[in-house]
């Protein structure tokens, strides 16, 4: 995944402001549960409605059928990596149980199953509207 070659600049819904490299919070559903995420901003894009696919692309602006798209099927799109904070300190957003080769599980001396941190993966955000841009705290260097 390759960001795009002019960095786009989003609001979040209080009308912050945020583009690749920003720090945001996004919520986040596992089952009926609710956390919200860390992550930073990795690509913002816009995707169209390909007929012919019948799914959603990458908008194309050398494509003249992604140019003569109506506003409803042309969607953005935001790609973000993850910290690993959560608001709920979720089990599965940092750890899962270790496997061996098999695919069993993998026990402790006791018994117990053992946990491991796999590596965060990118999150693509299909609904950005909940997206919030944390306010700067006072007295960090970055504030």
């Amino acid at each position: 995944m390759s960001p795009s070659t002019e960095p786009r600049t989003l609001t979040d819904w209080r009308g912050n402001p945020y583009t690749l490299g920003t720090l945001i919070f996004y919520p986040r559903m596992s089952g009926r549960s609710c956390e919200m995420v860390e992550a930073v901003v990795v690509d913002i894009y816009d995707v169209v409605r390909d007929p012919d696919k019948c799914r959603w692309v990458r908008f194309d602006p050398a494509n003249p059928r992604h140019q003569a798209t109506s506003k409803g099927d042309r969607v953005t799109r935001v790609v973000v990596q993850p910290t690993g904070l959560g608001s709920r300190d979720f089990f599965r957003s940092h750890t899962r149980l270790a496997r061996d080769e098999a695919g069993e599980m993998v026990r402790d001396e006791q018994g117990g199953p053992v946990w491991e941190t796999p590596e965060i993966k990118p999150v693509t955000l299909m609904i950005t509207n909940n997206v919030t841009v944390p306010a700067p705290r006072a007295g960090r260097a970055d504030a």
